[in-house]
């Protein structure tokens, strides 16, 4: 039972943060528990070859043990506490930077994305389909814009040759109307001929 607590409080006194200042906070600054110890074996009385402690002073040095403990137990208890709310908060800017990184990411596919009735669409794309129909459009616009320009020339032709042949029939025309007359004249001449002759 000795060693045991001699190895308790060799344990004791080589922890650092073990001090009787944090302990005690009221009277003069006491020694460490190190060189309470130290004191304690130096104080020690040599009873026919064994050493005697004061129980006194034993009770007053686990007093000091005790309440370093209980400093160091409180001193623990607050870590564990600060740990557990640190990584609460540690979740919770988890959380966050997640929504956040979300969010991010649904802004960029908007910049880089079109919505087009609800849905998303590529902008490199929508340019290619957009440029290939601006493209189909100019194709046909030329080839109705030549169609249209073949159109007109044929309806000027068509136009020129009606013209022309209209003129012709009227020419024509004119032509017949005057060698009708001329016949119907001769064809009277010939006919008064012909009374003449029959009556003469």
């Amino acid at each position: 039972m000795k060693y045991i607590f001699l190895a308790l409080l060799l344990t004791a006194s080589s922890t650092p943060a073990f001090s009787l200042s944090q302990a005690i906070p009221a009277g003069p600054v006491p020694n460490t528990l190190q060189q309470q110890y130290k004191n304690l074996k130096a104080d020690l009385e040599i009873v026919d070859g064994f050493r005697m402690i004061k129980m006194y002073t034993m009770d007053k040095f686990w007093n000091t043990v005790e309440d370093s403990l209980l400093a160091h137990k409180s001193r623990l208890n607050e870590s564990v506490t600060l740990i557990a709310k640190q990584q609460k908060d540690m979740q919770a800017l988890t959380v966050s930077l997640s929504k956040i990184e979300k969010e991010k990411q649904a802004l960029t596919a908007r910049v880089d994305n079109l919505i087009i009735f609800g849905k998303l669409y590529s902008k490199a794309g929508f340019i290619v389909v957009v440029s290939f129909g601006m493209l189909g459009l100019a194709v046909l616009a030329g080839i109705l814009f030549s169609i249209s320009r073949v159109s007109l020339y044929t309806s000027r032709e068509l136009r020129k040759l009606n013209e022309s042949m209209y003129q012709e029939f009227d020419t024509y025309k004119r032509n017949a109307v005057e060698k009708e007359i001329k016949l119907s004249r001769e064809l009277q001449n010939h006919r008064n001929k012909l009374a003449e002759l029959k009556m003469a």
